[in-house]
């Protein structure tokens, strides 16, 4: 059975290559699109889909951003089951700064080559986030969606998203580590707990995040 996966903002599918699942699941990275002019979030992840076989039988896999973007694929389509890893399930789990930004459009004011450029402060500290001693790999080889249309479009819909009553997930799955800074674990409600675990613990801590995924595969 397929798990398509969704990666976190501007990363690709490296992201979720640490995890060690059991067999007869094959995961398949489902890559980031140039959003369109104007384009809502429900447009975009309806585009998304395309990558989908919908007549067979299939997980979705959402990190971060992505998680968000798994949410709403159930809008349109019904995976067996969604594990969401490091993300928010409605707009009560959003930080504070975040439902600020979007009261006062904050993050507009943030130029978009701040996180793209590789002599900037943010970049620098991206790479040094994603850059552990197990995985020494370049912040490039994850962090690799950076055009500025597609990051500003990004964070404007991440920090106005509330789920929609129109439709609700079954069978979810959400892993959240203690020690996430973006989206606080305090504000997390009815998450596995990974102690330790940070917003890209799923690089870090790719076996604890393994074993409690494995624990739903094996009953499906």
């Amino acid at each position: 059975m397929k798990i398509y996966q969704v990666s976190g903002l501007g990363a690709n599918g490296n992201a979720f290559r640490n995890l060690r699942l059991v067999d007869g699941f094959e995961q398949v990275y489902i890559p980031w699109l140039k959003p369109e002019k104007n384009e809502t979030l429900a447009h975009y992840t309806e585009r998304l889909i395309n990558t989908i076989n919908p007549t067979e039988d299939f997980l979705l896999m959402g990190l971060s951003f992505g998680g968000i973007i798994v949410q709403e694929m159930n809008r349109f389509i019904h995976p067996k089951h969604t594990f969401l890893i490091s993300t928010v399930k409605n707009r009560r789990e959003l930080p504070n700064l975040l439902k600020f930004s979007a009261s006062t459009n904050a993050h507009k004011a943030i130029p978009m080559s701040f996180l793209t450029s590789d002599r900037a402060f943010s970049y620098m500290m991206l790479r040094k986030l994603y850059y552990t001693k197990k995985d020494k790999s370049n912040i490039d080889d994850i962090f690799e969606f950076k055009d500025k249309d597609y990051l500003s479009w990004s964070i404007h819909k991440i920090v106005n998203w509330e789920h929609s009553t129109a439709y609700q997930e079954e069978n979810v799955t959400h892993i959240h580590g203690t020690k996430d800074i973006v989206f606080p674990i305090n504000n997390i409600q009815n998450a596995i707990r990974v102690e330790g675990g940070t917003h890209i613990m799923v690089m870090q801590k790719p076996k604890i995040i393994s074993e409690e995924i494995n624990k739903v595969l094996n009953l499906l």
